[in-house]
């Protein structure tokens, strides 16, 4: 059996173009997995600071709370 000199060059073609395929179709479930995607973030930046400003208010609501606690059964 004789080798051609090109045969190498056409099966990595053929790979590429089979990687190429496959990742065409994955792109739908790529993009609907989540996180930031390939289009950008899909979480909303308010709801992201409410969330945040929610917590630091029960953390200080919590802090304060203790400290009375303390200074009420402390003495």
């Amino acid at each position: 059996m004789r080798r051609l000199p090109a045969s190498g060059a056409i099966g990595m073609l053929l790979t590429l173009l089979i990687i190429a395929v496959l990742f065409i179709m994955m792109m739908p479930t790529l993009k609907n997995t989540g996180g930031a995607g390939f289009m950008g973030s899909s979480i909303k930046k308010e709801s992201v600071e409410e969330h945040v400003n929610k917590q630091v208010e029960d953390i200080q609501r919590m802090r304060r709370e203790t400290m009375q606690y303390n200074q009420n059964f402390g003495e």
